[in-house]
């Protein structure tokens, strides 16, 4: 999932879980359905028949954070910002690296080091704020030097 979401994409997946309701209901078959539904025959098969998932669940396992934890982190950021703490890409990061470091103490045990996962990239941030589209960052204006030089003690107060 390193991609931002391709509109085409969501889509046709749309379509595709349409199609597997309506085979699971018993309102067509597998071929009917992939008809209907405008949808590739083999995956949809696959995706019945072979309990496959959807490319960005399926190597769920390869990714630094589980899609459920990446949407827990989506869901906090907003929190914070309405709290007035605007996280920035280093807060991220230290978080993301966080709830890593909780599959590693989750499985290790004590003195024994069964997995061990590499520390999160460095541009891990940049390309999940892409992938988030709905978390636009704010670059902050500094303000003028002149306003800043113009204000007095008497002014503030």
């Amino acid at each position: 999932m390193t991609h931002p979401v391709n509109q085409l994409a969501v889509e046709n997946e749309a379509r595709i879980q349409e199609a597997i309701a309506a085979v699971k209901r018993g309102k067509y078959t597998t071929y009917t359905a992939a008809l209907a539904f405008n949808v590739p025959k083999c995956t949809l098969y696959d995706r019945i028949n072979k309990n496959m998932q959807p490319r960005n669940r399926a190597h769920e396992h390869d990714q630094n954070l589980t899609h459920a934890e990446e949407k827990e982190l989506v869901r906090w950021i907003p929190c914070l910002t309405i709290s007035g703490y605007h996280p920035r890409y280093q807060t991220l990061h230290e978080m993301a690296e966080e709830i890593r470091k909780q599959h590693v103490k989750n499985i290790n045990d004590e003195g024994m080091e069964l997995v061990h996962y590499d520390c999160i990239g460095r541009d891990w941030v940049q390309r999940f704020m892409l992938r988030y589209s709905e978390l636009a960052s704010v670059t902050p204006r500094s303000i003028d030097v002149v306003r800043v030089k113009d204000i007095s003690q008497e002014q503030l107060q």
